[in-house]
């Protein structure tokens, strides 16, 4: 039964627990991914944040339900965006490396697109 399945699952929890944490650590937030987000947004001319998707996973939805307008990724990511490079290429969307981004990648959706568009020329799939 689900009960005996949960109760078998939950027996293991006290074996990965985590410690305390470290309260010598500063976990402030810095918000520098905001920072980031709003600066790509400057440089690129989108107004609208909502286009701008930072990180692997929200990049890769880009790729595949969005109308991507192109990729800005970090040049030092390597093969954690093979994944990203393979659709970005099916896709033909252009990828931008930098140097100063505190995600690994950022996906732009194309600001002259609507939200239900979906393919590579902006018009709704059939």
């Amino acid at each position: 039964s689900s009960g005996t399945f949960v109760a078998a699952v939950a027996a293991h929890f006290p074996r990965v627990t985590p410690g305390p944490m470290d309260p010598s650590v500063d976990r402030t937030p810095t918000m520098a991914g905001r920072r980031a987000v709003e600066r790509i947004g400057e440089e690129y001319g989108i107004a609208d944040v909502n286009l701008i998707k930072p990180g692997v996973g929200e990049t890769t939805r880009v790729l595949l339900r969005r109308v991507p307008w192109r990729i800005v990724a970090r040049r030092d990511a390597g093969p954690d965006l093979d994944h990203i490079r393979l659709l970005a290429e099916q896709r033909g969307v252009p990828i931008e490396e930098v140097d100063d981004l505190p995600y690994r990648c950022l996906g732009l959706i194309h600001p002259q697109y609507t939200r239900g568009a979906t393919g590579a020329d902006g018009k709704a799939a059939r």
